[in-house]
C-alpha cells in the first residue's frame, strides 16, 4: 500500500469521525465537500441528491463554485457525467468534460461559466439505493488515479452513514420538540384556565359587591395590563383604565369608530393592528339588546385577553341592562310629569314639586323651555335616547313626540342653554329653540305674569322653526334673540326666507359683484344711522360725499322710494334676516 493511500485512508477515517458528530443534513454535506476537496486536492467539490418525485438529481451544496448558475444544475438519469454516475451507480471521471464525447452534454453553458474541466463523481448509497452523488472538479485538465477514486468512494460511503444518522437524530429532535411544544401548550391552557377561573371569581365578587363599570375595567387592566375602555352606543366613555405600557385611550376610540363604520354591531371579537398595538373590540349585548362596546389594547395579544373580554362584556351587559331598566323608568316618570304640566287645566303644584324632587329636578329654580326639532321628519330612537340622557344629566324634564322633543332644563340664560343642548346633540344635527327663563314653580302656571310653560314651549317651537328657515339647522337660539322676526317668520319655510332676502337684497348684491362697490354695506349703515348721511359716513369711515354718491347708486338699483315707508321696512327686515341667517 502506497504512502499516499495510507495517508488518504487516515484522512477518510478522520472525516468519518467528524461526520459522525454532525447533527443534521446540512452539517454532513458541508463536512463532506470540504473533506472531498482536501482528499483529492481539487478546486471545488459538490453534492447532488436524488429527487424521487421528479426522477432526476439536483445540486444540493457546493464549495469553491463562483457562478450563481452552478447551484441550479439538475440532471436526468444517464445525462452528462453525473447522470451516468446515477444510472450506473458507479464512479465516472473525465480529464476534460467539455471535450469528452462519451457524455451527453446538457449543462455545458453552466460548466463553461464555472470554468470546470476535470470531474470525478462517485455515488452515495443508502442500503444499496442511490441517495446522491459526490463530485470533485478542477478548472484545469487532470487525470484521477485509482487511489483517488477509491478514497472518494470510501468518503461517499461515510456520507451515506452520516446522513442516515443525522436523519434519525433530526427525527428524534423533532419528536422531542413536538413533545415539548405539546407540554408548553398544555401548560399555557392550564394557565389560561386558571386565569379565567380567577378572573371569573373576582368579577363575581365585584358584581356581588355592587361595583361600577370603572371598577370592572380597572380589574381587567390589573389582570391583563394594556388599556381598556367601555363605551355606550354613542361612543361616550363609561369607564376606562390604562397601565403604564398601554396604548392611549384615543387610539382605542379611533379603532372603535373604524370598526362600527363597517358594522354597527360587530360579531364577536374584532382585532386591529395599529401603531404596534393590538386593539380588540367586542360588543356588549344581552339577548336582543345592544348596549355598547368594550375595547382593549396592548403591545401583544395577552393569552387570556379574549376570554377575559368576553367575561367582562357579559358582566357589564348585566350591569348596563339594570341601568337601562332604571333609566327607562326614570324617563317614563319625567315624561309623564312634563306631559302633565303641558296638559290644559289646573295642576297640583305641590304634588308636581314633590314628584320632581324625587327625580332630582328643582322646580323652584329658574327653568328654560326647549323644543328640539330633528333634522329628519321624525325623532329617531337614538336622538330620543340622547334627549332623555341630557335631561337626566342636567336635572330636567323631557317628553318626546313623533316630530320633536320638549324639555325643561335648569338655567337663567335661554340662549346659552339652547346652544349647549344643540352642542350635546350635534351628532344628530338637531335644532334647538328656547324660551325663558321661567321663574320656578309659579312660572310654570304663568302666575308670575310671564306666561305658563305652554306659552314658553310655543315660543321655543317658533324659534326652532325660524332657525331652520334661516338655514341654521343644528344650531340653538332663544326667542328673545330672534326678536320680532321670530314672530313674523316662525311659520315660514327656508325657501320663503331665501326668496324674501333675495328679492330685496339680490339687486344690491349683484351690483356690488359687478362693479366691486359696497352698496350693501352702505345700505346697512344708512338704516343703522337712521338715515343720517354724516352718521353713515362715520360708520363707514368714508367722506360724506362718498355716501351721497352711493345713495344715488342705490336709488338707481332699488328705484325711488326705498328710504321710506313699507319699502324701508321690508329692506330692514331683509337685512336683519340675512344677518340672522349668516348669509
Amino acid at each position: 500500500m502506497s504512502a499516499d493511500l495510507t495517508r488518504g485512508l487516515r484522512d477518510v477515517l478522520d472525516a468519518a469521525a467528524e461526520l459522525a458528530s454532525a447533527q443534521d443534513e446540512d452539517a454532513v454535506l458541508h463536512i463532506a465537500i470540504r473533506r472531498a476537496r482536501q482528499l483529492v486536492g481539487t478546486d471545488l467539490a459538490y453534492v447532488m441528491l436524488l429527487d424521487p418525485e421528479r426522477g432526476d438529481t439536483y445540486m444540493r451544496m457546493a464549495e469553491g463554485a463562483t457562478s450563481p448558475r452552478f447551484d441550479t444544475i439538475r440532471l436526468g438519469m444517464g445525462l452528462g457525467l453525473g447522470g451516468q454516475v446515477a444510472e450506473a451507480m458507479a464512479p465516472r471521471w473525465t480529464r476534460n468534460y467539455l471535450a469528452d464525447e462519451q457524455y451527453t452534454h446538457v449543462i455545458d453553458p453552466i460548466i463553461i461559466d464555472e470554468g470546470v474541466l476535470a470531474i470525478l463523481g462517485v455515488p452515495v448509497r443508502t442500503h444499496g439505493r442511490l441517495t446522491g452523488m459526490l463530485f470533485t472538479s478542477d478548472r484545469s485538465e487532470r487525470d484521477f488515479g485509482q487511489d483517488e477514486i477509491t478514497l472518494l468512494a470510501l468518503l461517499a460511503d461515510q456520507i451515506s452513514a452520516a446522513l442516515t444518522a443525522a436523519e434519525r437524530a433530526s427525527s428524534r429532535r423533532r419528536e422531542l420538540d413536538e413533545t415539548r411544544d405539546a407540554l408548553d401548550a398544555e401548560r399555557a391552557r392550564t394557565a389560561t384556565l386558571a386565569a379565567t377561573v380567577e378572573t371569573h371569581q373576582r368579577l363575581t365578587e365585584l358584581v356581588v359587591g355592587g361595583a361600577t363599570v370603572p371598577e370592572i375595567v380597572d380589574l381587567l387592566v390589573e389582570i391583563e395590563g394594556g388599556t381598556a375602555v367601555v363605551y355606550d352606543l354613542a361612543h361616550r366613555e363609561l369607564g376606562s383604565a390604562r397601565s403604564t405600557e398601554g396604548p392611549p385611550v384615543d387610539l382605542l376610540l379611533q379603532v372603535l369608530h373604524e370598526v362600527t363604520t363597517d358594522q354597527e354591531r360587530p360579531a364577536g371579537l374584532i382585532s386591529r393592528h395599529v401603531d404596534g398595538h393590538v386593539v380588540v373590540v367586542t360588543p356588549i349585548v344581552t339577548g336582543p339588546d345592544h348596549l355598547g362596546y368594550i375595547t382593549f389594547g396592548s403591545r401583544g395579544a395577552a393569552p387570556t385577553a379574549g376570554v377575559a373580554l368576553v367575561r367582562v362584556a357579559s358582566v357589564i351587559a348585566l350591569f348596563l341592562l339594570g341601568h337601562k331598566a332604571r333609566d327607562e323608568a326614570d324617563n317614563r316618570v319625567r315624561g309623564e310629569l312634563l306631559a302633565e304640566l303641558l296638559s290644559p287645566g289646573e295642576h297640583d303644584l305641590e304634588s308636581i314639586s314633590r314628584r320632581a324632587d324625587l327625580l332630582g329636578v328643582d322646580v323652584d329654580s329658574d327653568l328654560v323651555a326647549l323644543v328640539i326639532t330633528p333634522s329628519e321628519a321624525r325623532m329617531t330612537r337614538a336622538l330620543q335616547t340622547e334627549c332623555r340622557a341630557l335631561a337626566r344629566t342636567a336635572g330636567g324634564l323631557v317628553t318626546t313626540y313623533g316630530d320633536r322633543a320638549v324639555m325643561l332644563l335648569p338655567g337663567s340664560d335661554a340662549g346659552a342653554t339652547s346652544r349647549d343642548a344643540a352642542g350635546r346633540l350635534s351628532s344628530h344635527r338637531a335644532t334647538v329653540g328656547a324660551s325663558g327663563p321661567i321663574a320656578g314653580l309659579p312660572g310654570l302656571e304663568g302666575a308670575d305674569g310671564g306666561g305658563g310653560v305652554v306659552d314658553h314651549v310655543e315660543r321655543a317651537r317658533r324659534a326652532a322653526r325660524l332657525l331652520i328657515a334661516l338655514d341654521r339647522e343644528g344650531d340653538g337660539a332663544a326667542t328673545e334673540e330672534l326678536g320680532l322676526y321670530g314672530l313674523l317668520f316662525s311659520e315660514v319655510d327656508r325657501e320663503f326666507v331665501g326668496r324674501f332676502i333675495e328679492s330685496h337684497l339680490g339687486p344690491v348684491r349683484a351690483s356690488d359683484r359687478a362693479r366691486g362697490t359696497a352698496l350693501l354695506e352702505t345700505l346697512q349703515a344708512w338704516f343703522a344711522a337712521e338715515g343720517s348721511p354724516s352718521a353713515t359716513a362715520a360708520r363707514l369711515f368714508v367722506h360724506v360725499n362718498t355716501v351721497y354718491q352711493r345713495l344715488e347708486r342705490l336709488d338707481a338699483v332699488l328705484g325711488p322710494g326705498w328710504r321710506r315707508g313699507d319699502r324701508a321696512l321690508e329692506l330692514r327686515l331683509a337685512l336683519r334676516m340675512s344677518e340672522l341667517r349668516g348669509a
